[in-house]
């Protein structure tokens, strides 16, 4: 009887409250879980060519950036929960076994609290649930107040996030494989720098793995 009840109960909030598409808001089927409509599948620039070490979900452009943004501004946390299968996906064609940690790009505290939550580290939690690997959590940390590298010119982004991130306890991360997760590589100045501290705490290999990634001209030119 309970079951039924609580059945009911969803359907009524799922009707009242509706799952929307993540990228373009259109109201999704009841109990629909990866609330991302078949015409977004078929119209995101998914990334497939790339490989470890850096690794990447989709391409950074005007759809999956207000998406990102309503996960990061808008208290959509739930987001992460799609975006972290989105992830999962896309370490099911790689071999994570090797993969001790999953660590984080962590926001300054004081940005966190205001916030409420860290967008990169609500990821990266579901996308453990997911695949099984432990999250090292609050071992590497933001030190410095740094802007936002949307809001630093190309020219200075590196010098923004330079020195702002540090390894607290260096034990836990001697000669481990570290699966660094982050939102957006834009530039890469802000996971690199992360990498390099993961990296003198005697970090072992490190595959940056995003969300989501510019793509630039030289790029496709390459490709």
């Amino acid at each position: 009887m309970l079951k039924v009840i609580i059945k009911i109960f969803d359907s009524i909030l799922n009707f009242i409250y509706p799952n929307r598409c993540v990228f373009c808001q259109e109201i999704m089927a009841i109990n629909e879980e990866d609330c991302i409509c078949k015409y977004c599948y078929t119209d995101i620039d998914f990334i497939c060519d790339d490989e470890e070490p850096k690794l990447s979900v989709f391409s950074y452009d005007e759809k999956t950036r207000y998406a990102i943004f309503r996960l990061k501004y808008d208290n959509q946390k739930q987001y992460a929960k799609v975006f972290a299968k989105m992830m999962y996906y896309k370490l099911l064609k790689i071999d994570i076994s090797k993969y001790d940690y999953i660590i984080y790009v962590p926001m300054y505290i004081k940005k966190k609290k205001k916030r409420g939550y860290d967008q990169a580290e609500v990821i990266a939690c579901e996308l453990s649930k997911l695949c099984g690997i432990p999250i090292e959590n609050n071992n590497l940390i933001r030190i410095k107040n740094t802007l936002p590298q949307s809001k630093v010119s190309f020219e200075k982004r590196s010098e923004n996030v330079k020195d702002a991130f540090y390894v607290k306890n260096p034990s836990r991360i001697n000669n481990k494989n570290i699966l660094l997760i982050d939102d957006i590589y834009t530039t890469g100045n802000t996971i690199n720098y992360c990498a390099k501290e993961l990296k003198k705490a005697g970090a072992n290999n490190i595959c940056y793995f995003t969300l989501a990634k510019t793509i630039y001209k030289k790029d496709l030119e390459n490709n």
